[in-house]
């Protein structure tokens, strides 16, 4: 126990400032839980030294390692059963369409596109031209040239006229 309280709070120190709390009951609902199977609290000497006999430090990595993994693994299959559901229920969809569409009713395709798109969105793809972009890649970016800053300023000042040019056409008469 005092191990897995340690792999919570991540050094002897609060270690013991936590198992205080719980002895006292200050830690809330866990207090009642932990009290009995904790005991007392033993001395900052006995707990350096379990720490070093037992590889504390090195455990806690090893096992924070593996909870995130886990997290990572059932994160996917969450991720999956999602992609599963929005799947089914498009797939019914387009079933419910085509049976309207043979018995000569209108078939609406708003909803169905917009199952589609869920579709696509959870697997990763686009929806369209647009490419679902995952983050910027710091590497590629750089700043403009001179020339690209001219070039710039001078589509700007173009892009200013036309609307200006735009505004005056509405205000004559």
């Amino acid at each position: 126990m005092a191990f897995l309280l340690y792999c919570e709070t991540s050094s002897l120190t609060r270690l013991m400032q936590t198992w205080q709390g719980i002895l006292r009951g200050s830690v809330g609902e866990v207090s009642g839980i932990f009290k009995d199977k904790l005991g007392r609290l033993p001395s900052e000497r006995t707990l350096e030294r379990w720490s070093s006999q037992y590889r504390w430090v090195e455990r806690a990595d090893l096992k924070l390692g593996e909870d995130v993994e886990a997290l990572k693994k059932k994160t996917s299959q969450i991720r999956q059963k999602r992609l599963h559901i929005i799947s089914e229920v498009f797939w019914d969809k387009l079933q419910t369409l085509k049976k309207q569409m043979r018995s000569g009713e209108p078939a609406s395709v708003p909803e169905l596109k917009s199952l589609w798109e869920m579709m696509r969105i959870e697997g990763g793809e686009s929806i369209g031209k647009q490419e679902i972009v995952r983050g910027i890649d710091e590497s590629e970016q750089k700043l403009p040239t001179p020339e690209e800053q001219e070039l710039g300023k001078a589509i700007d000042q173009t892009i200013k006229d036309y609307y200006d040019s735009q505004i005056k056409k509405k205000n004559e008469p």
